[in-house]
């Protein structure tokens, strides 16, 4: 859990935990906050190894340039995943583009 969790951080972790994004089973979250929003980099890992990065799109909107962001910077073969909240719409164009990048979307 973060330093300073938010409120919306249990719902998440829970949708992390029963998601099916085949992360690893005894995996660990380490969050790295992105000022000045509500919005964090989530490192998952599990046995010292990163397996995937997940950024936080709370209070921040899901944009190209958000997800261009996350493809370039993300290292190879980590998985990578955008976690919204349950309510937020994400344009048709948007989800074909985090499609084609092979970037997970996670709902909470």
């Amino acid at each position: 859990m973060a330093t300073n969790p938010s409120p919306w951080h249990s719902d998440l972790e829970l949708s992390i935990s029963n998601s099916d994004l085949d992360l690893p089973e005894d995996f660990e979250l380490r969050w790295v906050p992105l000022p000045p929003f509500d919005d964090w980099i989530i490192h998952v890992s599990s046995g010292g190894h990163d397996a995937a990065v997940i950024v936080t799109a709370n209070q921040m909107s899901i944009s190209e340039q958000m997800i261009t962001f996350l493809k370039e910077n993300a290292a190879g073969r980590l998985m990578k995943i955008i976690a919204t909240p349950e309510a937020r719409i994400i344009e048709e164009e948007l989800l074909e583009m985090l499609s084609s990048s092979s970037i997970g979307i996670l709902r909470y």
